[in-house]
């Protein structure tokens, strides 16, 4: 008895280092198995959830996807059957596993230690449907998984920016510039006739460029007023402009010296000719700057402001001309407020 009861202890002293040897084995074989089912649940889960989160892009590369993944191993076969099983009778877990052995191999649904399992999945008895139906026809299933008929998005995967056309900027044409003499503004005066020659309308003078001799204060306007000397109501043919003794008088526009002259009722005088009928008279003035047939610019400098002549103080008395007739000044230049 007392050899038997020996050897029996012995027997249980060797045991353990066997059973040892085969649980690092059953350890290896363990992690080996948890790394297949871990590769699975990757899968499984990029079908799950890439169906509902991108589905224009799976749609966009599902006939490679397709072509790639049944090139050695018939994973289409085993997402079909895993679509059919999911919504049947099981749990979640087994139906994994068993997606698993249809994809690797080597091992089962049964060789999966639940306790282990159920660190990487959720242990719930919830039934997933991949697609509506419950059961459906293996061969179905694989053409409703990999149907055109999914929600798209629209994605750009454009990496390179779109150039826009850019639109020829809108040329605007020259304003057209009423000839030299077209009526611009009819006038409705109503007052005394006007002499021969004498316009109250404003006429357009062509394209020419023009500045204002003398700004200053408006003493005197265009039209029938009391003399200031002489106290006769008579047509007045230009405007007076204010200013003090020896202010420069610039040239209305462009154009050449037709005359210098003097005499007892505008003083010192001149007159500039503009072409296209264009002319202006400048009176009172204290020194004239240029000479008969000189050629000016506009806004030079012709003469100075003076008092010469039948004048009751310092300014210039301009005078406008188209084709002799006498228009107001007023149309073409600025003058300061009173």
């Amino acid at each position: 008895m007392y050899r038997a009861a020996h050897t029996a202890r012995k027997n249980i002293h060797f045991s353990p280092t066997g059973a040892g040897r085969h649980s690092r084995g059953s350890s290896n074989q363990e992690r080996t198995r948890l790394r297949q089912l871990l590769v699975c649940v990757v899968l499984f889960l990029t079908v799950f959830l890439g169906k509902g989160i991108f589905p224009a892009k799976l749609l966009q590369v599902r006939d490679d996807i397709v072509q790639l993944i049944t090139y050695n191993i018939d994973f289409k076969a085993a997402f079909s059957k895993l679509g059919a099983t999911i919504g049947g009778e099981g749990t979640l877990l087994d139906q994994l596993g068993e997606f698993c052995v249809e994809v690797f191999g080597g091992f089962s649904s049964s060789d999966v230690d639940p306790q282990q399992a159920g660190n990487l999945y959720d242990s719930s008895q919830s039934k997933i449907v991949l697609l509506t139906g419950g059961r459906q026809d293996p061969e179905e299933l694989t053409q409703n998984l990999f149907s055109s008929d999914l929600p798209k998005l629209d994605i750009s995967f454009d990496t390179e920016p779109v150039e826009q056309s850019e639109q020829p900027a809108a040329v605007e044409e020259p304003a057209v510039v009423p000839a030299a003499g077209t009526l611009l503004l009819k006038s409705d005066y109503s007052g005394k006739e006007l002499p021969n020659n004498y316009t109250m309308d404003k006429l357009s003078l062509g394209d020419l460029e023009t500045v204002t001799p003398v700004l200053g204060h408006l003493n005197s306007v265009y039209g029938y007023r009391d003399h200031p000397i002489n106290g006769v109501y008579q047509f007045h043919g230009g405007v007076d402009i204010g200013g003090q003794t020896g202010d420069p008088i610039s040239a209305f526009a462009t154009g050449t010296v037709e005359y210098v002259g003097q005499d007892d009722s505008y003083g010192l005088y001149l007159q500039l000719d503009h072409g296209n009928g264009v002319k202006s008279f400048y009176a009172h003035c204290n020194k004239v700057c240029v000479s008969k047939g000189q050629s000016v610019a506009v806004g030079e400098k012709i003469a100075e402001v003076g008092s010469s002549g039948a004048a009751t103080g310092p300014h210039l008395h301009l005078e406008l001309k188209f084709n002799k007739t006498h228009l107001d000044p007023i149309y073409y230049i600025q003058v300061l407020e009173n």
